[in-house]
């Protein structure tokens, strides 16, 4: 179960001011769940499970085991025309934004450099922002950034407009490049110095770059193709329960079977039914080496081979302290790769295991850039999805993915301008190479009932909020489908059959499922 701290610390990161596409470090680390502990084996006698009835013989002959081969898709290279810009943008006040305005022009951004030391900022592709002390400000400081921008063709015969708002002290500049064989020219500069007494705190100044500018800017061609990967949908997936947590007060509805998550039969089951609504894979919250919930994952494979079923695992980064060092970190990978990464029924793609990382934020990006070296220096290889939606990541992580959702503003379009931005960033790279989107989808949510959370909730509107979240996710033409989750009871978001639901949610599941994998690409 993740704590409510440690998850809206993290949406912050991934949304709402902190360092989207910046390479800063978070604050205080959030504390650990509060019932963290019951993911760990237990230490006495365990209590008594509930055993399942065996599967029937014709559900056993109906499932065909995994053929030897990776799912993959054969991906048609896709011509882009794009101009290339470079944005350098700074400020000697204490807080000033830039935002582009037509979003529609953006196909990917990506942070070249940080001037100075900003407390906090922003690099989202539709949206900048700096901030620096008062005091500093106050002195003269200056702080910046330069982002890279791939704009659409479309950009040259409308052109872009810019809104530039800052705080009352000093000013905040703007030059736009074009960008060429290594080179950069200058086609447009603007300085905001002035205080609009008209609005107050805000000090709105609005420019454009205009068709003509654009003349001066090489329209650039280029292949890029996306991830050879089939399109799968995967729910998240909590192997850490015992039968006697089942009667827990903090729970407001409970499975249609109780189950312990090492019954391989109750195991069997949740392949079947996610099979059945057209899940191909369950992605394993997993506690590192010889907890309960490895032992469990061990035994998950191994009912996934026989099923046609796919598993991937959800590296869990924070401990009840905070996020893991990098030495813990390399350690479990070093234990996990070679252990697990050849089990036929584990995601990779290219021959890598794809590995999904919980609360990535929390730990520096050079950090995981470390880790990921030392790793490949010793032959470990693996492909790493990053959560939130922090661009930078995308320097060091394969992907990007979120866990909750709910509370993400214009959920459609924040998918059609992330989703475009993860697709398109290999046209910033040198040479170019696809990164993975991936597009969740949730019930709901409800932490109301556990101790020393501040009550948020996303009602489930009898599906209608699934329904929602799985038709922005289906615009913006993702590679990869989560759901969150198939049976995270605590913070009530599984879609696993229930006693209040039944399997109404897996009857969702199976029709957008279906739906989405009749889409070409």
């Amino acid at each position: 179960m993740k704590s409510k701290k440690m998850v809206w610390a993290l949406i912050c990161l991934a949304v709402a001011g902190c360092q989207v596409i910046g390479l800063g470090t978070p604050g205080a680390p959030p504390e650990a769940s509060p019932l963290a502990k019951q993911t760990q084996a237990p230490t006495s006698v365990p209590p008594a499970r509930h055993t399942e009835p065996a599967p029937t013989q014709t559900a056993q002959d109906t499932r065909l085991p995994i053929p030897p081969t990776e799912p993959v898709s054969t991906p048609v290279p896709e011509e882009i025309r794009f101009y290339h810009l470079r944005i350098e943008y700074s400020t000697s006040s204490d807080w000033s934004t830039l935002e582009v305005l037509n979003a529609e022009t953006i196909l990917s951004a990506r942070l070249a450099a940080l001037e100075g030391s900003p407390s906090a900022y922003e690099a989202q592709p539709r949206h900048l922002s700096l901030n620096q002390t008062l005091e500093s400000a106050e002195v003269g400081h200056v702080v910046g950034m330069s982002v890279d921008y791939a704009f659409a063709a479309q950009a040259g015969e409308q052109g872009v407009d810019f809104l530039l708002q800052k705080g009352a002290l000093y000013g905040s500049t703007v030059r736009i490049y074009a960008l060429a064989a290594g080179e950069k020219k200058l086609i447009k500069q603007v300085s905001h110095q002035k205080v609009v007494k008209a609005d107050p705190g805000l000090n709105p100044l609005r420019f454009s770059l205009d068709a003509q500018a654009f003349e001066a800017v090489a329209l650039e061609t280029a292949q890029l193709e996306r991830p050879g990967i089939a399109k799968m949908v995967w729910a998240f997936y909590y192997p850490w329960y015992h039968t006697n947590e089942w009667s827990s007060p903090i729970l407001k509805d409970r499975p249609a079977v109780p189950y312990a998550s090492d019954d391989q039969r109750a195991i069997a089951r949740q392949i079947q039914q996610a099979q059945t609504a057209g899940i191909d894979g369950f992605i394993s919250s997993w506690w590192g080496p010889g907890d309960y919930t490895d032992q469990n994952l061990a035994a998950l494979l191994e009912l996934a081979e026989t099923s046609g079923f796919r598993v991937m695992i959800y590296f869990e980064t924070l401990t009840d302290n905070g996020p893991r060092d990098s030495d813990e970190i390399q350690r479990w990978l070093e234990y996990f790769i070679p252990r697990y990464g050849e089990h036929p029924a584990l995601m990779r793609i290219e021959g890598k295991p794809v590995i999904v990382v919980w609360a990535s934020g929390t730990v520096p990006l050079e950090t995981w850039q470390e880790v990921f070296t030392n790793l490949r220096s010793k032959g470990l290889e693996a492909e790493y999805l990053a959560m939130g939606y922090n661009l930078a990541n995308l320097e060091v992580f394969d992907g990007l993915h979120e866990y909750g959702i709910f509370t993400l503003p214009g959920l459609a379009g924040t998918y059609q301008s992330v989703g475009r931005a993860v697709r398109y960033y290999g046209l910033l790279d040198e040479p170019p190479r696809p990164r993975l989107w991936v597009a969740t989808v949730q019930p709901g949510y409800d932490d109301r009932l556990i101790p020393g959370r501040d009550g948020l909730v996303q009602e489930r509107e009898q599906g209608g909020y699934y329904r929602s979240t799985f038709a922005a996710a289906l615009q913006s033409d993702p590679d990869w489908i989560f759901i969150t989750t198939w049976n995270e009871w605590w913070e009530h978001t599984y879609i696993e059959p229930s006693e209040l639901y039944g399997d109404l949610y897996l009857q969702i599941t199976q029709e957008y499922a279906a739906r989405w994998k009749s889409l070409g690409r």
